[in-house]
């Protein structure tokens, strides 16, 4: 099914290219897709105007630069925009709605007839666009004509322009060198840049990741107009104690896709708050340190060096890496040779695995044969001598938010000992936001530019270590033990308090706590936008039967302002988008047995199958006393 939307418009045209007016291509809003099929739920019923859009217009050609505007929204793939068979360049990136500006170079139009194409991707892309418009002027002035000027308390901060109705706004910004620019975006140094835009009426976001709170401005601007305006950042989040950590970042200079050079990354982080930057590009070994220091940001953030090994067999993070190390061999797609081969490169105290149910090179690393999502086995199990598993990755969410949770618990219960932690996975400035996903880190924070890394390593070994992603929960064991430790010596009664935290800006509605990844409690949050700690709250446990690894996880509705908007899945199992905030505390072990050490569910099991044999009755009477999770591990062992 092909549009066509033919202008008679030359008169029109004409006057544009004297008048500095603009023309109108489309007036409306175009749902561009496959006929017959929806990308997401709330596209099937809505019916497709048109697989790709083509526009007929008159017009004369044009010897200065003109602009084309046009409105987007939920573009995930590569849309190609042509002029008369010139390509002018393609629809923005990204889901969230904003106007895509394309500069049309002088000559591009012709007298008559001329013909503007939005194609289609091959696969299934359900998009938005209209209005189009035309613009005689260059890109230049058609995003100027006014200016404010923002100051935010000399801070890093990330500032957000939308339109009234939450469409990113085209701008420009300035000192050049002090900013990282996207359509609606701005992230700078310093916390002072001017803003130019068209004359409109907009609504000014400024904030700077998580922790901090995000103070909405209303802005009215008219031609000529040069406003300032002063916004304060307040710190609504107690992380003392914890590292804002994101262990999974990339640039568009070394890691080859994406589009956030090396000089913009170090703005990304700075204005996201995060402290602890891991330069994870893939396999290839990035320094940010003399770019940080180049750009003005070193004191705000300690980089690392590390490498994202990119493999055809999973993607694993290394970090640190000692400066001149070679690259390990990424052809190498044996667990059994590859993993001892990052562990060997000089500095490497910490190996995850990466999105680990995403497909890449028709291989997942927990999916299909390879993993038993039940038991937690593996088939290279004995090989998987990993430190971290990410379980939130922001920029490749999963429709599930806890599947890859159930995945961790269940290695947890076969007796292996990773922990869990959140990354942004972000090669870009805007299109996926940098510390989005974040790990809380257990250690001094004083100084975010020097950082005790050997402390830093121990944490991540000892998961002592918190998941984020728009929530912060922490936990405790009799007010002593709280994540990493294993708690020993407790009565028949036990203590458990979980603590939820968030900007205001962000809900918390529920928590959850888990034994061996069984939900043992829950607890629903009445959360009125509060900025802190958004609950507290204690549950008395009687001391479990057998040795457990004790979880709380908090959830909420996801946000969705594009300031902080929670992307959709990267590789979607479902058609319908639920976005969530969460935060999960990393295990407390329960040494319910008293004897000093912690015990799997599988080593449980275990034991059981060594004391009764093949003796099912006595077998099945001892599991009464124990948890689905051991009774699973000893359904595994007997089956073999």
């Amino acid at each position: 099914m092909r549009l066509f939307r033919v202008l008679t418009a030359w008169v029109v045209s004409t006057c544009c290219a004297v008048c500095g007016q603009e023309i109108t291509l489309e007036a409306k809003r175009q749902h561009l897709g496959k006929a017959g099929q929806f990308e997401w739920e709330i596209f099937k019923d809505r019916p497709v105007d048109a697989q790709r859009l083509e526009l007929r217009f008159e017009a004369k050609v044009n010897a200065v630069e003109h602009t084309l505007r046009i409105w987007q929204s939920d573009v995930k793939l590569g849309w190609p925009v042509m002029l008369n068979g010139r390509r002018l360049g393609a629809l923005t990136t990204t889901e969230t709605a904003l106007e895509c500006v394309l500069a049309v170079p002088a000559g591009a139009l012709r007298d008559g007839e001329n013909v503007l194409i939005i194609d289609a991707p091959a696969a299934l892309d359900d998009i938005e666009v209209g209005p189009v418009f035309l613009d005689a002027r260059p890109v230049i002035e058609v995003i100027g004509g006014a200016s404010v000027t923002v100051s935010s308390d000399e801070l890093p901060s990330r500032l957000t322009l939308t339109r009234k109705d939450g469409t990113l706004q085209p701008l420009r910004a300035e000192p050049v060198g002090d900013v990282a620019v996207r359509t609606g975006v701005v992230y700078t140094k310093n916390g002072r840049v001017t803003i130019y835009v068209p004359p409109g009426e907009y609504v000014l976001h400024a904030g700077r990741g998580f922790e901090w709170g995000v103070e909405r401005v209303k802005l009215s601007l008219k031609a000529g107009d040069a406003k300032d305006v002063s916004v304060k950042l307040r710190h609504e989040v107690d992380t003392r104690g914890w590292i804002a950590a994101d262990s999974h970042i990339h640039t568009l200079t070394h890691s080859g896709h994406g589009d956030a050079k090396i000089e913009e990354r170090m703005l990304t982080i700075a204005g996201e708050g995060i402290e602890l930057a891991i330069a994870t590009d893939h396999n290839h070994h990035t320094d940010y340190a003399p770019i940080a220091a180049s750009t003005g940001v070193a004191q705000h953030f300690t980089p690392v060096i590390g490498n994202e090994v990119t493999t055809k067999h999973g993607h694993f993070n290394a970090f640190p890496i000692a400066p001149g190390a070679k690259v390990v061999d990424f052809n190498e797609q044996d667990w059994s040779k590859l993993i001892p081969a990052i562990r060997a490169t000089p500095g490497v105290q910490v190996i995850t695995l990466n999105h680990p149910r995403d497909l890449h090179s028709g291989f997942i690393p927990l999916g299909g044969v390879q993993f038993n999502p039940k038991t937690g086995k593996h088939r290279a199990g004995d090989a998987l001598k990993i430190d971290a598993l990410e379980v939130v990755t922001s920029a490749a969410m999963q429709s599930d938010v806890f599947l890859l949770f159930r995945d961790w618990f269940a290695l947890l219960n076969r007796g292996h000992r990773i922990a869990a932690v959140a990354s942004s996975d972000s090669h870009d400035v805007n299109r996926f936001i940098l510390g989005q996903g974040r790990t809380y880190v257990a250690a001094k924070d004083a100084d975010p530019s020097k950082l005790d890394l050997d402390a830093v390593w121990r944490s991540y070994q000892q998961g002592r270590l918190l998941v984020s992603l728009g929530l912060m929960t922490t936990l405790k064991v009799d007010d002593r033990f709280t994540v990493g430790d294993l708690a020993t010596g407790l009565g028949e009664q036990v203590k458990v308090e979980a603590v939820v935290s968030g900007p205001a800006w962000v809900k918390a509605d529920r928590v959850e706590l888990f034994a061996n990844g069984i939900r043992i409690r829950e607890q629903s949050i009445t959360d009125d936008h509060r900025a802190g700690e958004k609950t507290r709250i204690t549950w008395k446990l009687t001391k479990p039967a057998h040795d457990v690894h004790l979880v709380a996880i908090a959830t909420g509705p996801g946000v969705t302002e594009p300031f902080w908007e929670i992307p959709r899945p990267y590789q979607p199992s479902s058609k319908i988008f639920t976005p969530r905030v969460i935060g999960s505390t990393n295990p407390i072990w329960i040494d319910a047995d008293g004897d000093g050490k912690f015990q799997s569910a599988f080593a449980i099991a275990q034991a059981l199958i060594h004391r009764f044999g093949s003796d099912q009755d006595k077998l099945r009477d001892a599991l009464k006393k124990h948890d689905e999770a051991v009774a699973i591990q000893v359904e595994s062992l007997l089956s073999h």
